[in-house]
């Protein structure tokens, strides 16, 4: 059995050192990044206080819907603030920040943030890597907004300027009456990549706004020790709504993130505050806490690559592709492999939008992004998944899902699946079975719709049957049998110590290679991929009062375009079965997965 492993191994890593070598070129990467010092705070919110340092900014028809308020206290203070604006744009006002600790008021409006669009300092900017110093040079190369607060000329990644605890704040009463929009230029193409990144803005409070239509990520933070985005809706983007990266000490709370490419939420590079723990369970250090979003109608509603330290609870995640995802596929990201998420008391139900059918294969996808109906309900997905599954772990360790709702997902309730340490290119031999192990599934409800009518998931729970150390237990099921798709090692509990494979089920591994080739331009609908196919209804589903089935909704921003062929797929079918197939798993897997990581690596975070 060692000698065999072994082999596997060399297998895995050989085909991966052959064909990086024919992968795409990266198109526009981060900066090298890691982690702040983790010193910081997740900062609180400061209520006005005419005293304390702020700024105000407002557009010309901020009164009119000021004095169209029926909120009282709201209409009160913007009353106060109006008089006091001094700033059309809110990149404007972050510039004349003078002192630490400052806050921003938006009152009602809509920013477009016309000045950041073309400014002169952006005109030398030919694409490609976008180092820290332009960030504080020229941020508007990629960003509609910029709050950069590490002073260039030292060496260390703190911030210690202005900018510092700076808090951005939309007063109307709604988060979207004050609104961040990027949109499109004349030629149908994104005005811009982010539209508001807080890099290195340690204490950067960010509450009751609306962006939306950009071409990556509506927010992003990076490098930053202690943020909070409190009371933010980031909606109809090509990627990501909200986006952090290589941060700590983070609070996410009471957010709204829809029509996303790729994720509703991604708190992807998270500081591994937890690595040397082999415990599974509630710690007391996390990277960030994400509670009260609402995260609807994205491909993904929640993902993050090494998404590490996520406290995930009291959040709604529904009517997604996939629910929440975490994975350990992508190189340069610090902190691999993805480990201890704690997900508990979440809804997480009716992920079974399939956008790649609707919008990626009727060719809906393939126009200008001005032409594609953002805002109308058009999603592009960028990253394979099962459509139909609730939480997704596609290689990550000491992960706890406990104590959810997870109900209507029509292919799965909860995934979990290995990835060998040579696709995020860890070539050493530990590596590649250093996933997926000490996952524990329990005292989840499954197929309980609030009301009381069973809403079954497809399957409960699928697994590849490799790893040590996962279990699952306490699961209750609505239709009285938790299901699984056991093929060979039956789902092992808790008590008796969990899982002992190290090597899984390959048939299964065989089945899910196709689907890495996925790539939404080049090839939309890999051959052998059942990911993107429509999971079909669980008989024993019943609709929920005033709830009707309903027949799938019109493509978008086109109506009735006529289906594009898709691009033809590389290769035949290939083979599920038989231990001879080994070497053409590994190619096709590791084939797929470069592509995959390379694509994803240029495009999550400019």
């Amino acid at each position: 059995m060692k000698a065999v492993r072994r082999l596997l191994v060399l297998a895995l890593v050989a085909a991966l050192c052959v064909l990086t070598g024919a992968s795409g070129a990266a198109a526009h990467e981060e900066r090298e990044s890691t982690f702040p010092p983790g010193t910081g705070i997740a900062p609180t919110y400061r209520p006005y206080d005419a005293a304390k340092p702020h700024l105000v900014v407002c557009k010309s028809d901020s009164g009119k819907r000021i004095a169209a308020m029926t909120d009282p206290k709201v209409k009160a203070l913007n009353a106060t603030l109006l008089p006091q604006c001094a700033f059309q744009h809110i990149q404007a006002a972050v510039d004349a920040v003078k002192t630490k600790g400052t806050n921003i008021y938006v009152l009602p409006g809509l920013y477009r943030e016309e000045p950041s669009w073309n400014p002169p300092c952006a005109q030398s900017y030919d694409g490609g890597i976008v180092s820290y110093d332009l960030i504080v040079s020229c941020g508007e190369v990629i960003n509609l907004v910029t709050v950069a607060g590490d002073d260039p000329k030292d060496a260390d990644i703190v911030c210690d300027t202005a900018l510092c605890n700076l808090q951005i704040e939309g007063t109307g009463v709604r988060m979207e009456d004050v609104v961040l929009q990027g949109g499109f230029k004349a030629d149908g193409d994104w005005i811009k990549h982010n539209g508001i990144k807080a890099d290195r803005a340690d204490g950067f409070y960010l509450r009751n706004l609306t962006a939306e239509l950009f071409r990556e990520n509506a927010i992003y933070v990076h490098e930053t020790d202690g943020y909070t985005l409190d009371h933010v809706n980031a909606r109809n983007n090509d990627l990501y709504g909200i986006l952090t990266f290589t941060s700590d000490h983070g609070l996410i709370k009471n957010c709204e993130a829809s029509y996303n490419g790729d994720s509703g939420v991604y708190p992807g590079g998270q500081a591994d505050v937890n690595k040397d723990s082999t415990t599974t369970g509630p710690l007391t250090r996390w990277a960030v806490e994400i509670t009260g979003c609402e995260s609807h109608h994205n491909a993904l509603g929640h993902s993050g690559t090494a998404g590490n330290s996520v406290y995930f609870h009291g959040n709604s995640y529904h009517h997604n592709a996939a629910g929440f995802v975490t994975d350990s596929f992508v190189p340069n990201h610090p902190g691999m492999p993805q480990d201890h998420a704690w997900l508990t008391g979440n809804k997480i139900y009716s992920n079974n939008e399939n956008y790649f059918e609707r919008f990626v294969h009727s060719g809906i996808c393939a126009r200008k992004p001005a032409e594609r109906g953002y805002g109308k309900g058009t999603v592009c997905p960028t990253f394979p998944v099962p459509v139909g599954t609730g939480v997704l772990i596609a290689a990550g360790n000491y992960n706890l899902v406990e104590k959810n709702e997870i109900y209507d997902n029509w292919r799965y309730g909860a995934m979990l699946f290995w990835v060998p340490g040579a696709i995020r290119e860890d070539y050493e031999p530990f590596a590649q079975y250093d996933t997926s192990n000490g996952n524990w599934f329990k005292n989840n409800r499954l197929g309980f719709h609030p009301s009381g009518v069973v809403q079954p998931n497809g399957t409960d729970f699928a697994w590849d049957e490799q790893g040590v150390g996962n279990c699952w237990e306490g699961n209750v099921s609505s239709t009285g049998t938790v299901t699984d798709d056991h093929e060979v090692i039956p789902l092992p509990t808790c008590a008796s110590g969990g899982s002992v494979s190290p090597i899984g089920n390959v048939t299964k591994t065989a089945r899910n290679a196709p689907c890495a080739t996925y790539q939404r331009e080049d090839e939309p609908d890999p051959a052998g991929c059942d990911w993107l196919d429509s999971p079909t209804k669980p008989a024993a589903r019943r609709d929920a009062p005033g709830e009707a089935s309903a027949a799938p909704a019109p493509p978008a921003g086109g109506g009735n375009a006529t289906p594009a062929a898709p691009a033809p797929s590389a290769g035949g079918s290939l083979p599920t079965t038989g231990v001879s197939a080994l070497p053409a798993i590994a190619g096709v897997l590791l084939a797929g997965a470069v592509l995959l990581v390379h694509r994803r690596r240029t495009r999550a975070h400019p």
